[in-house]
């Protein structure tokens, strides 16, 4: 079935000063990209944390962007590990237009795997047009069937079950890491983004990269498959058939295949 709802993974600027420029530039990008998030402003969204000890911080930051990006009617929505809030909480998903998994804890994905709540954000996206499921940093990465870790990868929240993504990519610490666990599940494809990029997935294949970064594709189909303690062992491996692809602000992706193409879709961006 082609899902009707729309997917953004977003990674904003990893910079915690706030008078750091990288910092300045990543509000901004955020802001821009949260306005492709709905063409209608008036829109009930709803942000979905676990991280219940840092609310103020939360939500001023979310608050200021959604604001800048011309949205008002938002509220904050906290999770916890015992499950007893899926009826009260799933009132409140029903009539939302727009669910954003922010980016504070990765426990997002135990939280609401197999949940009634996770139920009906799916379907949604399924069945509603101008829905739309949004994730930042560590919450895009809970968007995937397979969450990446530092040690392995764990069951994602399935909303996408064709690529492996990770906010956290660096060239120089995590890309043998995505290269590894992209081989070890070579049905999916590998999506490591930078700074300040974000994907936009429509009908479930239909990728567009947006942002001043670039998001490296990584894709292993055609590698035989090798075992995981072959891995394990640290040795340095032979790889025949692994492919990659850099992608930039306008570049497009197939899902069904990985066909990388650079033209064709555009998606507006308003200053």
């Amino acid at each position: 079935m082609i899902p009707k709802g729309k997917l953004i993974m977003i990674r904003n600027t990893d910079a915690v000063n706030a008078e750091n420029k990288k910092q300045t530039d990543g509000h901004f990008f955020l802001h821009q990209i949260f306005q492709l998030l709905c063409s209608q402003k008036d829109v009930p969204i709803e942000l979905i944390s676990t991280a219940s000890d840092h609310k103020e911080q939360i939500e001023k930051k979310y608050s200021e962007e959604l604001l800048a990006a011309g949205y008002h009617n938002f509220n904050f929505l906290y999770l916890d590990q015992e499950k007893n809030q899926d009826e009260k909480l799933s009132s409140r998903l029903i009539g939302a237009k727009v669910v954003i998994f922010t980016d504070e804890q990765p426990e997002l994905c135990e939280v609401l795997r197999d949940s009634s709540i996770l139920k009906l954000l799916y379907r949604k996206y399924l069945l509603e047009e101008d829905f739309t499921v949004a994730g930042i940093n560590v919450g895009a990465m809970c968007i995937s069937g397979i969450f990446m870790k530092d040690s392995g990868v764990n069951d994602g929240l399935g909303f996408i079950n064709t690529c492996i993504i990770d906010t956290r990519f660096d060239h120089k610490t995590r890309f043998k890491n995505l290269i590894k666990n992209v081989i070890l599940n070579n049905e999916y494809f590998g999506l490591g983004l930078s700074e300040n990029t974000a994907l936009i997935i429509e009908e479930g294949t239909k990728v567009l990269c947006k942002g001043s970064g670039s998001v490296m594709l990584v894709n292993a189909r055609n590698v035989k498959k090798i075992n995981a303690r072959e891995f394990d062992k640290g040795n340095t491996m032979f790889v025949k058939n692994l492919k990659g692809h850099i992608l930039v602000d306008g570049c497009m992706l197939n899902l069904t295949n990985g066909e990388v193409i650079n033209t064709g879709y555009k998606a507006s961006v308003s200053n």
